[in-house]
Formats: structure tokens, sequence, C-alpha cells
């Protein structure tokens, strides 16, 4: 008999002479870890990702070095976006076998793709960001982080639970639903979302008893199992055809993958910067009140005054460069608060949002993005603004016209209702007594807009008013 740690002959009973182990439990661990791993491939293929990650672990826990387990448990935990668990274990899965291991290709692809890889460590950045919201009780920036994550990560389940828990406390039973759905789709027993789903139901059948199970029915609708989460499939026995199962899975899209390291990194750029600006400017106050109590009776030099006030120049340049960037990030966090604001058709909240925008620093691509971003919400802003401005106008709620009316101007280019908003402005001036301002709107209708329909009611307006002077 072989032992199956060390390889060397037993000639008697299980103790290994070599290296001590007993071969019949080393070999009962293993057996255990081999079904267990089998078991978690077979879950895994039937996307029950909560099921085959204890399972995994459960292996790993029986057989460290069963390398495939860390394989697979590294594939799911990438495809519910729990990247820095999958890519420590692929790490560890290529450190115990190094030829032929599926993890070296993995870590390859995700260092051969690092620019679409940010786009997932921001998904993780912007969760983390709506958590921290969320304890400060900020719930409506929760969910415009959330939402930019799940549009750059529809398939991280954390985000879509963390969605589902924002959409619930609205009391937005339907977007809870979407999200819930969203998540059993990818992870069929995950018992976050399937607690969300039973906590649904019944306030559902709370207010409206006919839809005791419409949660259950579109899970079912949609092919979704509903199973019990701390049921377990049967036992397959160990098989290398298995392998080749792996493979399978393998080949999943592992664009859905984001590595959390360089998350991380971001996020400690972005905590790090403000207190290096800080330790820079306590430093140059310093300097320069040692320079300035320079008077010729210290100990310093002449040159040791020259290189300090040198010294204090270069930390105010880079100060000013780190400043500079600091203010480059929170622009660029503005820019993407402006098209999530434009996905959830926001227009006057995202205009907002892009005039407090400096694009100073901008590459060529954020500027292309923020003309493009301008470029649809304006029009759609103008149109809300006038639509507003004029329905409070014909109510005769001039108070309340005028405001949206003047800044419906700010983003109009070649609407056909300017010249309108200008008529109603005049006649809200008109209302004032400001003579002056209805007749400067006057003149701009029919100086710059000589067809409008209004143009008959400009002229007698014009003339009443030059009568009446």
């Amino acid at each position: 008999m072989k032992c199956p740690n060390c390889g060397n002959t037993v000639p008697n009973g299980f103790l290994c002479p070599s290296c001590g182990v007993d071969t019949y439990i080393f070999k009962k661990a293993r057996n255990a870890s081999i079904r267990l791993y089998n078991d978690g491939l077979e879950a895994a293929l039937a996307q029950d990702l909560s099921a085959a990650a204890t399972l995994l672990e459960q292996s790993i826990l029986f057989d460290k070095n069963n390398y495939q387990a860390r394989n697979l448990l590294g594939l799911v935990y990438a495809e519910t976006g729990r990247m820095a668990d999958a890519l420590k274990h692929w790490i560890v899965s290529n450190s115990l076998v190094s030829e032929n291991n599926p993890a070296a290709g993995y870590i390859e692809y995700l260092q051969k793709h690092a620019r679409k890889m940010d786009q997932y460590n921001d998904a993780v950045r912007l969760y983390n960001q709506a958590l921290h919201y969320l304890h400060q009780g900020s719930d409506d920036l929760a969910i415009i982080q959330l939402k930019k994550s799940l549009d750059l990560s529809p398939g991280f389940i954390d985000a879509n639970n963390l969605m589902t828990l924002c959409c619930l406390m609205e009391h937005n039973e339907k977007r809870a639903q979407h999200f819930i759905d969203a998540v059993l789709r990818k992870d069929v027993n995950n018992p976050i979302a399937l607690r969300y789903s039973q906590e649904l139901g019944k306030e559902r059948r709370g207010s409206v008893g006919k839809q005791k199970k419409r949660a259950a029915g579109a899970e079912v609708a949609q092919g979704i199992s509903v199973k019990k989460t701390d049921s377990a499939p049967p036992m397959p026995r160990y098989k290398r055809s298995e392998k080749k199962k792996i493979g399978a899975l393998e080949h999943r899209d592992l664009i859905a993958f984001g590595v959390g390291i360089v998350a991380t990194a971001l996020v400690l750029l972005v905590l790090v910067l403000p207190a290096i600006n800080e330790n820079k400017d306590k430093t140059i106050e310093t300097l320069q009140a040692q320079v300035e109590s320079y008077q010729g009776e210290t100990n310093m030099t002449p040159e040791e005054v020259l290189a300090m006030r040198e010294k204090v120049t270069t930390l105010e340049a880079e100060n000013k460069q780190l400043r500079s960037e600091e203010t480059k990030q929170a622009n660029l966090e503005l820019l993407e608060t402006a098209v999530s604001q434009l996905n959830d058709k926001q227009f006057e909240e995202c205009v907002a949002t892009l005039d407090s925008i400096e694009t100073v620093g901008f590459s060529d691509e954020d500027l292309q993005k923020y003309e493009s971003v301008k470029t649809e919400a304006y029009p759609q802003a103008a149109n809300s603004l006038y639509t507003k401005g004029k329905s409070e106008f014909l109510s005769n709620n001039f108070t309340d016209a005028k405001p949206y009316l003047e800044k419906c101007l700010n983003y109009t280019t070649s609407e056909n209702f300017i010249d309108d908003a200008y008529y109603y402005l005049a006649k809200i001036a008109e209302e004032e007594k400001d003579t002056a301002k209805a007749k400067e709107y006057y003149e701009k209708i029919k100086s710059t807009y000589p067809d409008s329909n209004q143009i008959e009611n400009v002229n007698l307006a014009l003339e009443n008013l030059n009568s009446a002077s």
C-alpha cells in the first residue's frame, strides 16, 4: 500500500513509517474532498452558486491541496463579484500545481485585460461607497452609486441584493422584484435574494390576497429553481471526465470578472490624497514661518534660507498638482453621476450636475463623454422646464412659471418653443410692471424669430407699451 501523502510504501497497518500520516484517515479526507468537489461542480453547473461555494469551501477544508476545487471556487467567487477571494484561490492553486493549471490562464487573462477590469473595479468601489452612504442614512446617494455599479457590472450579486434592499425601503416592490430576479437567474438559491422574495411575498399577501405567489411565479416563469438552500445534490463518484466539466465552466465569459486588488488601490488613493495635501500644507506653513523669521541673527546661513525657499516652492508645486488631481477625480465622479441621472431620465438634475463640472484636466475620452451627455441632456431638460413653465403660466402662477422659463432658455439650442418662452417671460414682466424687461423680450422675438407664431401678439404688445409710456 502506498502512502497518499509521501508516496512511500506502507508495509503494515495504516501508519506511514516515513511521514507518520495515518493513511486511512488521509485517504478518507481526500475522498471526502473529491466528493464535495463533485457536488460543488454539479451545483455550479446548475447555477446554484451559493451551494457550490459552500461545498467547495468544505472540499478545501478536507484537502487544502485540491487545486481543482480551488479553481472552481475561484470561478464561483468571480461570477458573484468576489474578485479578491477568486484571485486568492487561483494564486494558491497555481503555487500548488504550476503545470497545466487553468488558474495561470485566469490570472494572465486578468492581467492582460486591465482596462476592462477597471470597470469592474469601479463597480466594487461604487458598491462600497453605497454601503457608506447607507450607514450615513443617505439612501438616495446610495441608490445612485449602486445604479452606476450595476451599469459597470450587471452580474454583481452583492450590488443587486443591496439595490433590492433599497427598493424595499422605498416600497418600490416592482423594482425590487426586478433585482431579485436578476440575482436568482445567476444564483438560483441565493439565500439573501430568496429571503427578500419571501418578504416581498408577505407584503403582497398583506395588501392583495390574490398575489400570494407572484414572486415565485416570476421565478418559475423564468425557469429558476426554488429548492431549499440547504438541499444538497446527490453525490456522484469522482470521475476523470468531470475535469472536462470544469473546462466548460472555465470558458464562461471571464469579462464578467473584476479584480478587487486594483479597486482597493483606487480606494486607498482617494483616501490618501487629502491626507497628503494636508501634510504638505502644514510643512509649507512651517517652512515659510522659518524663512520669514530669519533676520540674519539666527544660526541659519543665507544659503540655508535659499534652500528652504526652494523647498517651499517645490512643495507648493507638488501640492498644487495633488489638489488638481483631487479636483479632477471629484469632477469625474460628478460626470458619472450625470450619466446615471441621464439613464434614469432625470434630465433637470443631470444638467445641474453638468453645470457644476469643471473639465480642466479631462482626457479626450472624458471630454467626449461629457459633451455626449450634454448634447443628449440639454434638449430634454429644456423641454421639461419649458413644459412646466408653460403649465404654470397658463394657470396664472407667474411666480412659479418664471424660474422654469428662464432656466429652460439656458439649455435651448434650436427648439421651436424658444420664442414662446420669451413671449411668456415678457408677459410675466408686464405683470410685474417691469416694462423695460418686457420690451427687451419682445424685441428679442422680433429680431431673432421674425417668423414666430407670436409675432402679431408681440407687435400688439409693443404698441400698447409704447403708447402707455
